[in-house]
């Protein structure tokens, strides 16, 4: 209610409190009250107007546990509800009286805003998608206007919609179909209306991540080993994978390689290759490929692979030959480096290095090398000097080398044993990283808007992309939302099935900067995001400032009361009758139950007719 142009808060606080005072001078006995979302004690707290939200039926209740105490009842407000239910069951029931005073202007202010905008917050490059924008107006409209769909500065579409007003929704819809990669920003806008108080609200922008709709990986194998068959059935466990194999047949390639050269990859895997040194030429051609193509690289040592042959395409991954070497030809434990950020980033499932030697197979080491600068090691054997796996990225270039020659060891050791979920994921998920596919484990969330104003809806929308692999009912979603004195409150996702994303809907609360973190997780993953937003100090749209009448001569013609505007407040405490109420009470009490009230009794009047003798009364 602060915002009635035709009122200053102070000026309405001031005319309430003479309001109050006014009936005791006239000798009615009032009890004073509050409210926003909750009922207050006037004598308790200061009367303010920085109330969250406005619930009337909390009103209504109040009224009701003190109705026979009460021989009426005035509300003083400007109808706005934007809390609760209205409590028209209850009224009825009522006994007494509740006059209502509507305080605000009687012509609504012209306003039109965009309410919500319903878009999914990811999709796959290449599919259409539909964006639906609701309007809503308020005030005397009856106006066309024009509702804009833009990307960046580019005109997506437009549509005009027919406006109606007093608080009425309409839909404009749009169906679009992405091709940018990455985060799109999107922005709506409506035309502007002549008397418009609040035009701030006429544009909104959101959101949406655009994936890639196939990733492509080259196979390329020097001699068929082993290792090939069990890092195929890897690739093809992918979501969106295509690969192309490339075998070498002596010095050409099936099918040839000038197909590799002239295709672009994501990834680029080398299966027991080279296993003769390569050119210089073909380093050149290759170099020029990684870099214009930004292909990830990785080497998985074979059979065939020696130290003379790997050496070649060294400098692509960052290493060198290590002057470490072991040649006694066993199988030796290895461990992973559990504090390394790129372990963190592609392994899934909680990280346990006591796991090994019970899980993860002993390896034959192949090809022993050190690694540069930035490049890390995940993996290593026993004697913690050779390495196992490597990985890292050098200006915008991922590249890695599985140095065990028996790759394919580690997945079918593994598919025998309770922990084959493991070995998948892990396989599963370092492929994805060096594809940089590994962002599609995020969550894609989204608020409706930046700014809230007090008292308004906070609606909270996303989805996690691997939504349809999952079983639904085994995840669990909140968002924990903290100001900047750290103080918190959760709220709970719910699952939508309609339009497949997770959601909440909260109102905002006290002005101030908040973060929030949301998390979904299930018994084996747990997936966040951090967001922001800010609630500014206004309790409730500009647009609905004006009083809505209509509520409150409602509540007072189901009680026998009346409805009053504001500078008509007068003659209702003029017109209120307190009712006097006559009680008789009656006491009985049995003196022969109480002896010291008895004694009382006997010796006082023993002291009158003392007394009384004394003077010389009879």
């Amino acid at each position: 209610m602060g915002y009635h142009q035709s009122l200053s808060p102070n000026s309405y606080i001031n005319n309430v409190n003479i309001y109050f005072d006014s009936a005791l001078n006239n000798d009615k006995e009032t009890q004073n009250y509050y409210f926003d979302f909750k009922v207050y004690n006037a004598d308790e707290q200061s009367f303010k107007l920085d109330g969250e939200a406005t619930d009337l039926s909390k009103v209504i209740d109040h009224i009701k546990a003190a109705e026979s105490e009460l021989v009426g009842a005035i509300i003083i407000s400007d109808g706005q509800i934007t809390k609760g239910e209205s409590e028209q069951s209850q009224l009825s029931k009522l006994s007494i009286p509740i006059y209502t005073i509507g305080v605000g202007d009687t012509i609504p202010m012209v306003d039109i805003a965009i309410q919500t905008i319903s878009a999914p917050t990811v999709v796959i490059k290449g599919e259409e998608m539909d964006i639906s924008v609701t309007i809503s107006s308020y005030g005397r409209v009856n106006d066309r206007v024009n509702v804009l769909l833009y990307r960046g500065k580019k005109l997506l579409g437009s549509k005009y919609i027919q406006l109606q007003g007093g608080g009425s929704l309409n839909n404009a819809k749009f169906r679009i179909t992405p091709q940018t990669l990455g985060k799109n920003n999107y922005s709506v806008k409506t035309s502007v209306l002549t008397d418009e108080i609040n035009i701030k609200n006429n544009s909104q922008k959101f959101h949406i991540t655009v994936l890639k709709d196939r990733y492509k990986i080259a196979l390329i194998t020097g001699s068929p080993n082993f290792n090939t068959i069990p890092l195929k059935k890897v690739i093809k466990s992918i979501p969106r994978v295509e690969y192309d194999h490339y075998i070498q047949k002596g010095d050409k390639f099936i099918p040839s390689i000038n197909e590799f050269w002239s295709t672009s990859y994501e990834l680029i895997i080398f299966d027991n290759f080279p296993i003769t040194p390569i050119s210089n030429k073909w380093q050149k051609i290759l170099a020029k490929k990684l870099v214009s193509q930004k292909s990830s690289l990785f080497l998985v040592a074979g059979p065939n692979t020696d130290k003379n042959s790997v050496e070649s395409i060294f400098p692509f991954f960052h290493v060198k030959t290590s002057k470490n070497i072991v040649e006694d030809n066993k199988r030796k434990q290895w461990y992973w480096t559990g504090d390394n950020n790129i372990i963190t980033e592609f392994i899934s499932f909680e990280f346990d290095s006591n796991l090994n030697n019970n899980v993860f197979p002993p390896l034959f080491p192949k090809i022993f090398i050190e690694t540069d600068e930035n490049i890390s090691n995940l993996a290593f054997f026993e004697n913690s000097i050779t390495t196992l796996l490597v990985a890292g990225e050098v200006d915008g270039l991922r590249s890695g080398i599985w140095t065990s020659s028996d790759f394919y060891t580690l997945y079918y050791k593994m598919t025998e044993t309770d922990y084959e979920d493991i070995s998948v994921s892990l396989l599963h998920n370092l492929f994805s990283w060096f594809m940089r596919t590994s962002g599609e484990n995020e969550l894609y969330f989204r608020v409706n808007k930046g700014i809230f104003q007090q008292g308004e809806e906070i609606y909270i929308t996303g989805s996690h992309f691997n939504n349809k692999s999952n079983n639904i009912t085994s995840i669990t979603g909140s968002i924990l939302l903290s100001d900047d004195k750290n103080q918190t409150n959760t709220y709970e996702l719910n699952y939508n099935p309609v339009n497949d994303q997770w959601e909440t809907r909260f109102l905002a609360g006290k002005p101030g900067s908040y973060t929030f973190e949301i998390n979904l997780e299930n018994e084996s993953d747990n997936y966040t995001q951090q967001g922001s937003l800010i609630i500014d100090e206004s309790q409730i749209e500009l647009n609905q400032v004006s009083v809505n009448n209509k509520i409150l001569e409602f509540i007072s013609s189901q009680t026998n009361g009346r409805y009053l505007q504001w500078e008509s407040r007068a003659d209702l405490i003029k017109n209120i009758k307190p009712e006097l109420k006559q009680e008789i009470i009656v006491k009985n009490a049995r003196l022969n139950e109480n002896i010291y009230s008895l004694s009382l009794l006997i010796l006082l009047i023993s002291i009158e007719w003392y007394i009384r003798r004394r003077i010389g009364l009879s």
